[in-house]
């Protein structure tokens, strides 16, 4: 009405070119008012969640329960469904922004509580972040896909670029003992350093790592200084494996390895790899047929903490006896000295690479193994190798020194 008075009023005592200016002023003026009026009846009745997919009044209800202003605004600002966090939004714990780690991790199925779920993945993220920025969620999908949340969760020194390393060693390891990111790396980096390896070659010794030996041998192998001139020896299995003062062989034990039974022994508790033990069960037999019932096993399987005592005179780790294919034998009430002369001896001379085994010191050897001649220790290698060094009167190390 005051604006009605004021123009009918201004028409009256302005002269005529004023009242035109006056009435385009006065139209400027009440369109701007309605404009106002308007914008402000408008935003009264805005819904700002319109954007929202999958919004509605009991979700609603929820966001602006549980969400404070900051997080509404980033909800709005990224248009996130409201199915993809809203089964989260009453956990105390709950992050909007890591609705995407949490949507990953219960997609493995392997959390029985969201509670859980949602500490588990705000340690994630917040880690991933403060190292991937932008590229977060990427690793954490990579984590996921190789099982490996919990080991970056509590390891402090995990590489992505190990992650096939980890994969590899873990299974040495207890279920919840993240200890093998540290010691993989550890590993990883000595063999790069005095072996040299990398690529295929690294991956391919540390594939014979896990299937050779446990966490302690592995230990064992890696963490202790070497004898001079010595390298570590990363696939003790081998067969035709020279092991001596300088190859070392850390802790190992064979992962097969069964007690001996039905051989006359001089301890009853002894043990061989399983091939080898079956290959001399197999000789014992062909012995007692041809009426050599005399043999005696004197040595087998001497472990790493056995030799640590000193007891054997070996050096632990440096000892064939650990490969558990090596053996003494002796006829009974015949000295070692004499062996060499027996009847049993000679048997085996001519027959035990038909079994797999050598003699592994022969006597005119000595320049090839550096190690005294010995009558009474044998090694098993398999048939295929022992035919070989039999047919042409090779040593172990002649044989290995033609194959490379």
């Amino acid at each position: 009405f005051l604006l009605l008075w004021f123009f009918n009023t201004s028409w009256y005592i302005m002269e005529q070119g004023d009242i035109m200016k006056l009435k385009r002023w006065h139209l400027y003026l009440i369109v701007t008012l309605c404009f106002t009026i308007a914008f402000i009846s408008i935003n009264r009745k805005y819904d700002r969640f319109y954007r929202v997919n999958g919004i509605n009044n009991d979700n609603r209800a929820l966001i602006e329960m549980y969400l404070d202003d900051e997080e509404q605004d980033y909800l709005v600002e990224n248009a996130i469904a409201v199915d993809q966090f809203i089964k989260y939004i009453e956990f105390p714990e709950f992050e909007l922004q890591y609705y995407e780690f949490y949507n990953a991790l219960n997609r493995t199925n392997k959390y029985s509580n969201y509670s859980d779920l949602i500490n588990v993945g705000n340690q994630l993220a917040s880690k991933l972040e403060v190292s991937f920025a932008s590229n977060a969620l990427s690793r954490c999908n990579t984590l996921i896909k190789n099982d490996l949340v919990n080991a970056y969760i509590n390891q402090e020194g995990f590489s992505f670029d190990n992650i096939d390393y980890y994969q590899l060693l873990r299974s040495l390891y207890d279920e919840g003992d993240y200890t093998y990111i540290a010691d993989t790396n550890t590993y990883l980096s000595i063999m790069k350093e005095f072996d040299g390896l990398e690529g295929k070659k690294l991956y391919d010794n540390v594939k014979l790592l896990s299937n050779n030996f446990t966490k302690g041998s592995l230990a064992s192998l890696f963490n202790h200084d070497l004898q001079p001139n010595a390298k570590r020896i990363y696939n003790p299995s081998d067969l035709a494996l020279v092991v001596n003062n300088e190859t070392y062989i850390g802790g190992y034990e064979p992962k097969n390895q069964v007690e001996i039974r039905g051989i006359p022994r001089v301890k009853y508790s002894m043990y061989l790899q399983e091939d080898a033990n079956n290959s001399l069960m197999e000789m014992y037999r062909a012995l007692n047929d041809e009426g050599y019932n005399d043999m005696v096993l004197t040595a087998a399987y001497i472990s790493y903490d056995v030799a640590s005592l000193g007891s054997s005179g070996i050096l632990p780790g440096y000892n064939e006896y650990q490969l558990g294919t090596t053996i003494n034998l002796q006829k009974r009430e015949i000295s070692i000295a004499d062996f060499d002369q027996t009847d049993i001896y000679k048997w085996l001379i001519n027959h035990c690479h038909e079994y797999g085994f050598i003699l592994r010191y022969p006597s005119d050897k000595v320049d090839v193994t550096n190690h005294e001649y010995s009558s009474t220790t044998f090694r098993y290698v398999g048939k295929e190798i022992a035919s070989k060094l039999h047919v042409q009167n090779l040593a172990l190390e002649e044989y290995n020194a033609n194959e490379e």
